[in-house]
């Protein structure tokens, strides 16, 4: 097949960076593939992986018709089989222009925690839980495949602990916690963060604990901001954020427990490490034996909580026992192998890939897209009118 891979953006994601690594496995099994996206820091990761790149004609985060038409020139030049767009504009784009004029299958692949409406309703469907999948089918999809946010088990396993401590010099008797995401109001993502500040500062000192708070964004003021604030207050460099790293590895090597949700979660399992579940409005929730079942059906992630309180108390008995913490990290290991490897992601987004390939542009495809086309130009006038409101 000739496969064209849509991500909606190159800053340090999840979703972008699961589209790479499989696109990079599709083209190892023997396909080819280019990578069509907007220009940022993860495009030296496209061409680390030996991919073809072609940047978008534009970048911007709303829907462009000169990015819509350069898909349907690259679609006739390269002679795509098949579009894999990523999150909703990449589909929309892809929707209104080559898969309509010219009846290119389209998969649409979306691991937000929420599917807009305006994504055309006969489109193959990929998202990244059970729970979300179940609710796109009760209102009427059809055709939803569920691929969790794979994680490649060769470059994210357990290896040198004590040279990426050495990277920020934490000593032996440190206990050092971390997070890995975007500082950013989505998913409320900022708020997780400065909340974990407030409840590693109220740890004991026995032992110590360092907090390593990795990413970029527009909140990376704020969190620094609040991280001087707690250590000028302790005396210490209790918390240490890095800003943005376009390999995040080391951070997780170096952590004994890991924060987070999505696929930061699962790359700090796959790490072996402890990890506490960050999720919106106060939401923190360690992953066990017990709550695993639940984070398997709603992905990593949750609603609702008691913010710094519930995080204290879960990371003051994980810092008192390097035993449940060994144990829970092997648990952590063992469920990514099991649940969430990227060669099983593979094989399964290529079987999606392939069926969408063989058939035919339904000739009722026009409605869905018209509908798709209304329902998006009402959601740009609501955002409009909230902001003239707030402005």
């Amino acid at each position: 097949m000739n496969i064209l891979v849509y991500p909606h953006q190159m800053v340090v994601g999840g979703s972008q960076i699961n589209a790479l690594e499989i696109a990079a496995r599709i083209r190892d099994r023997g396909h080819a593939v280019t990578i069509v996206a907007p220009d940022g820091p993860l495009v030296p990761m496209i061409k680390q992986l030996g991919l073809d790149y072609v940047r978008t004609a534009s970048d911007s985060d709303e829907v462009s018709l000169r990015t819509a038409f350069q898909l349907l020139d690259l679609v006739q030049r390269l002679n795509i089989d098949v579009i894999h767009a990523y999150e909703w504009r990449p589909a929309l784009e892809a929707s209104f222009v080559p898969h309509l004029l010219r009846g290119v299958p389209l998969v649409v692949t979306v691991l937000s925690m929420g599917v807009p409406g305006y994504i055309p309703r006969h489109l193959p469907l990929i998202v990244g839980t059970a729970e979300i999948a179940s609710d796109m089918r009760l209102k009427g999809r059809k055709q939803v495949e569920v691929i969790e946010p794979p994680v490649d088990l060769d470059l994210n396993r357990p290896g040198d602990v004590a040279a990426a401590r050495a990277r920020w010099s934490f000593a032996r008797e440190e206990v050092v916690i971390s997070v890995v995401c975007r500082m950013t109001t989505d998913l409320q993502k900022l708020e997780g963060v400065l909340q974990a500040i407030d409840a590693v500062s109220g740890l004991a000192d026995v032992p110590p604990c360092r907090f390593l708070v990795v990413g970029g964004g527009q909140g990376l003021e704020a969190v620094q901001a609040k991280a001087g604030a707690i250590n000028r207050r302790a005396g210490r460099e209790l918390v240490l954020v890095t800003g943005a790293m376009n390999d995040p590895r080391p951070a997780y090597e170096a952590s004994d427990i890991v924060l987070g949700m999505g696929s930061s979660a699962l790359r700090g399992l796959a790490f072996a490490k402890p990890l506490v579940v960050q999720g919106a409005n106060g939401f923190w929730k360690l992953l066990d034996h017990c709550s695993a079942d639940a984070f398997l059906w709603q992905g990593f992630y949750g609603d609702g909580g008691k913010g710094t309180g519930d995080l204290q108390l879960i990371l003051s008995d994980l810092v008192a026992s390097p035993h449940r913490r060994a144990t829970l990290g092997k648990f952590g290991r063992q469920l990514v192998e099991q649940k969430f490897s990227l060669d099983c992601a593979t094989t399964k987004a290529m079987s999606i890939l392939e069926t969408a390939a063989r058939k035919p542009r339904p000739l009722s495809s026009v409605a869905p897209i018209a509908r798709a086309a209304g329902l998006y130009g009402k959601s740009l006038l609501h955002a409009l009118h909230r902001h003239l409101l707030s402005a």
